[in-house]
């Protein structure tokens, strides 16, 4: 059986969603607990990372299993969710076919980065936003945002030590929508690179405050220059939203 999981998360005490030698992450505490159920170890493919401190609403995840007949979804589902306590949530366990892949079937995914403007946040929101003193001008980021709809190589919109060999992404849409003291920016694409929607978003944020100019951006969207200061925006504010297959 190839069993498809669909998982939110609260990232802020975890290294990222990928299993590392000595840092807690979300696959390895999923894979520890499949292994209490199965009694044997469990490989769990994700639709791609997400950074230390990055939460998700829908990560989606796979799995092979001998087991057939005898399995009930519904109970691993609710089986897990004791195991695993509050920071993570599994939504949905599924059959699919032998052939789906996480990462590889992937086509579209979206990633969604919250702001709260002028209130500070409160304790419930601690660690969910990125708090900004000011209020932003929407429409002027709106503006911006429409240079890195397309296809583009974003090298210079990256971290190192990103995946695969190349660094070209296609952007479909970027969406920012405002209500009240709240902002959302939501970025959909074929696939990201490390850090890229964090740097994509501190772009529009540092255009907003007149800090770096919109030739820049076209400039290091172009690879005819990197871009003078790092404009990452925290992990805090970043939401893996939803992955379409």
């Amino acid at each position: 059986m190839n069993i498809k999981m669909e998982i939110e998360y609260i990232g802020t005490n975890y290294s990222g969603w990928q299993k590392q030698a000595n840092n807690p992450t979300i696959q390895e505490e999923i894979e520890n607990k499949l292994e209490t159920i199965y009694k044997r170890k469990i490989t769990l493919i994700g639709s791609g990372r997400t950074d230390s401190g990055v939460h998700s609403l829908n990560q989606v995840a796979n799995y092979h299993t001998l087991e057939k007949t005898s399995l009930n979804l519904i109970s691993l589902k609710n089986d897990l969710n004791i195991l695993l306590g509050s920071q993570i949530r599994i939504n949905k366990c599924v059959e699919v076919s032998k052939d789906f892949h996480s990462q590889h079937s992937c086509k579209k995914k979206t990633y969604m980065y919250k702001i709260k403007t002028q209130s500070p946040c409160s304790v419930f929101e601690k660690n969910r936003f990125l708090f900004i003193k000011k209020n932003l001008d929407v429409e002027k980021m709106k503006d911006i945002a429409q240079v890195f709809i397309g296809n583009h190589d974003f090298i210079n919109f990256c971290k190192t030590g990103y995946s695969g060999k190349s660094t070209k992404r296609e952007i479909y849409s970027i969406r920012i929508i405002k209500s009240k003291k709240m902002l959302e920016i939501k970025i959909a694409g074929n696939g990201f690179l490390r850090g890229m929607v964090r740097l994509i978003v501190g772009a529009l944020i540092n255009y907003e405050k007149d800090k770096i100019s919109k030739s820049e951006i076209l400039n290091a969207l172009g690879n005819r220059g990197k871009l003078k200061q790092n404009l990452s925006v925290p992990a805090c504010g970043l939401y893996l939203y939803d992955v379409k297959y």
